[in-house]
């Protein structure tokens, strides 16, 4: 009833948080699922407000020498970050992917060669073909 006098801290999982991790594949649907908890932080998304959650294992922050208590403090230690979302107005909670982590070096970019394709300037400069009277 009062949230404003509660500190922020550190929650339990709710049953629509809990569903949405189930859905993802993060909890398994049957059986004891660990013991995760949850930070939020009002904000807004696309325009609505929402509360902003991280989902995070405690005992994995404890084992780290951690005090999670607010959503900032995962901030500092995003590999610590399981999962990362918002609930909506209306209760809908909506989890959003992890980004793929960079398993390979990324290519190196070069100049491509255009001696081989001949015939290929009137697609990429069209105003000069037609100024000249060139393309049809």
């Amino acid at each position: 009833m009062f949230d404003f006098m509660r500190g922020p801290s550190p929650q339990s999982l709710s049953a629509a948080v809990r569903h949405a991790l189930e859905k993802g594949g993060l909890l398994p649907a049957t059986g004891a699922p660990p013991a995760l908890s949850v930070v939020e932080s009002r904000g807004r998304y696309a325009g609505r407000t929402v509360r902003h959650i991280r989902v995070f294992d405690p005992a994995r922050t404890s084992e780290r020498g951690l005090t999670i208590r607010t959503y900032r403090d995962l901030s500092a230690h995003p590999d610590l970050v399981l999962r990362t979302g918002h609930v909506e107005a209306d209760g809908m909670v909506v989890m959003h992917d992890r980004a793929p982590a960079v398993a390979a070096a990324i290519p190196v970019r070069e100049r491509a060669d255009r001696t081989a394709n001949h015939g290929d300037e009137r697609f990429v400069f069209p105003e000069t073909f037609r100024a000249e009277g060139r393309l049809g």
